[in-house]
């Protein structure tokens, strides 16, 4: 009995005092290689590691987050009004890490816990500034390493402010498995607003949430949903609001092929010389091809990062011809636009056939292809559209629009070549192939 004590007493010596050390270089590459995914699939920055200095119970280090030496970070950074002589602003992580299977340097720590793991960390963020100036931001992130090189870090914020830069209270999760290319974020920002001159940015609750899980051929499938309750935009006295914003996705991989499903909603108020404007869009892609697809992405991608934006069909083209002969399905159920006088509705179905890649050019697109598509005008608004443009009155004339009430109407059917409006037959031209 005596014996199996101090067997056990040694033991545990072990994974006190001496698993921090090797644990601890497991820990560090755990968050090298999570590092190194954030910054693949973001090439728009450069995470880089100005210090990591390790010892055997704790390590400290700082991480450096700026636009990456690319076309997309360059991209980005004009996005973001910077101009070439700006400087280098930069995101700033200065991180302690305290390892072992049993941290016990963390005891005494914020969120303390002895759960088995590879090491919790707690990390300050801080700004800076395009001309050097370094700005702490509030709140800890709070992160702990499973076992199997796992991170789950958690942020947490108070209602505050700095200079013309206000925010409500925020909460936010991320879990990211870099071996198995999974990551699931859910968090929420109660307000944001900033102002500067004249003018000024604010937004309204924000909440998100994400289950996204990476596939053999390059992208993440999986769960999103966000919603914007409103941005109020004030540009030298003109104030524009929009929101409500609502978007849900939801994609999955069955063997080879890709399936999604969306819906987005906005709302844009006080558009000039039309008042409130709202978006609905509802739809499906169904049988997309999964290599075709993740190729198309990446040449996207390579196309972005060319000085010519006009090579971007070149880069993608023979993917791109691929994925449509590989044949899919793409079904809006819902595409609505409500203006003050009511609402256009549209519906489009569209099939292509798969067809022999070998033998594949644009024209035979319209061999394959099965679309159908229904849409109602509401008189009062394509009497608006007439009366600013009348050639609209060749629509109804030749029979593309059927007024049936106070709605005009269109029925259209397009197959093998023959496109039929309304039931009359459109002939359309197909070249030889």
């Amino acid at each position: 009995m005596k014996k199996s004590i101090v067997i056990g007493l040694v033991v545990l010596a072990l994974v006190v005092l001496v698993s921090p050390g090797i644990v601890g270089k497991l820990a560090e590459r755990s968050v090298d290689t999570q590092l190194e995914w954030a910054a693949d699939e973001n090439r728009e920055f450069e995470i880089t590691a100005s210090r990591f200095d390790r010892r055997w119970f704790s390590s400290e280090g700082t991480h450096r987050i700026a636009f990456a030496d690319t076309p997309a970070g360059a991209a980005l950074r004009e996005t973001l009004g910077f101009e070439d002589g700006d400087g280098e602003p930069a995101i700033i992580i200065e991180t302690r890490l305290d390892h072992g299977i049993v941290p016990v340097s963390s005891v005494s720590g914020e969120n303390a816990s002895l759960m088995p793991g590879l090491g919790r960390a707690t990390s300050h963020v801080s700004v800076e500034a395009a001309d050097g100036t370094i700005t702490p931001l509030p709140g800890v992130i709070q992160t702990s390493i499973g076992l199997t090189g796992a991170v789950t870090s958690h942020y947490a914020l108070e209602p505050g402010g700095t200079g013309d830069v206000s925010w409500g209270a925020a909460d936010v999760e991320v879990y990211g498995d870099a071996r198995k290319g999974r990551v699931r974020f859910k968090g929420w920002l109660d307000s944001f607003a900033m102002s500067e001159n004249e003018g000024g940015l604010s937004t309204g609750r924000l909440d998100l949430a994400a289950d996204m899980q990476i596939t053999p051929y390059g992208f993440s499938v999986g769960d999103v949903e966000m919603q914007l309750a409103s941005i109020t935009a004030n540009n030298g006295g003109h104030p524009a609001r929009y929101g409500p914003l609502t978007l849900t996705s939801h994609s999955s991989l069955a063997d080879d092929r890709v399936d999604s499903d969306f819906e987005l909603t906005f709302l844009m108020e006080e558009v000039p010389d039309i008042g409130t404007v709202a978006w609905a869009v509802r739809g499906e892609f169904a049988d997309l091809d999964a290599g075709s697809l993740g190729r198309v992405r990446e040449g996207m991608k390579r196309a972005g990062e060319a000085e010519a934006p006009a090579d971007l069909l070149a880069e993608v083209e023979e993917d791109l011809k691929r994925l449509v002969a590989a044949g899919f399905t793409a079904d809006f159920e819902q595409l609505d636009v409500t203006l003050p006088e009511g609402t256009v509705g549209t519906t489009l179905n569209v099939n292509i056939r798969e067809s022999d890649p070998a033998d594949f050019v644009w024209t035979s697109v319209l061999l394959a292809l099965e679309a159908e598509a229904d849409l109602n005008v509401p008189k009062s608004i394509f009497d608006r559209i007439a009366a600013q443009n009348p050639n609209a009155h060749g629509a109804v004339a030749m029979g593309f629009l059927q007024l049936d009430g106070d709605t005009y109407r269109m029925a259209a059917e397009y197959r093998q070549g023959l496109l039929t409006v309304n039931g009359n037959p459109v002939p359309i031209p197909v070249p030889s192939m």
